[in-house]
């Protein structure tokens, strides 16, 4: 099962795969970012990802930028940080950049 639970004000966790197969269904239940103080998701529950969840958390961030807020994320597990690493995506394992 993959799911986004919000568990406090401007915070998440996420739960599961992000991988081509879940990802359609998620775009749309990204944080609900408020522009007047920062976002956060924990992604420590994520099982599994690949390049499509990569371009989710993107978009994301994306989404949260395009509303004037801002989105950080932590917990990315080792495995999936040294797939953004591959694709040039750093900037996802480091809160201060975003």
């Amino acid at each position: 099962m993959t799911k986004l639970t919000q568990t406090g004000p401007s915070s998440w966790s996420f739960e599961g795969e992000l991988t081509f197969a879940t990802v359609a269904g998620m775009l749309t239940a990204g944080p609900k970012v408020d522009p007047t103080k920062p976002a956060v998701v924990d992604l420590s529950g994520l099982t599994r990802g690949d390049s499509a969840g990569l371009s989710l958390l993107v978009e994301w961030l994306a989404a949260a930028r395009a509303s004037g807020g801002v989105l950080r994320y932590t917990g990315l597990p080792e495995n999936f940080a040294r797939l953004a690493h591959v694709a040039g995506l750093d900037f996802l394992n480091s809160p201060s950049e975003q």
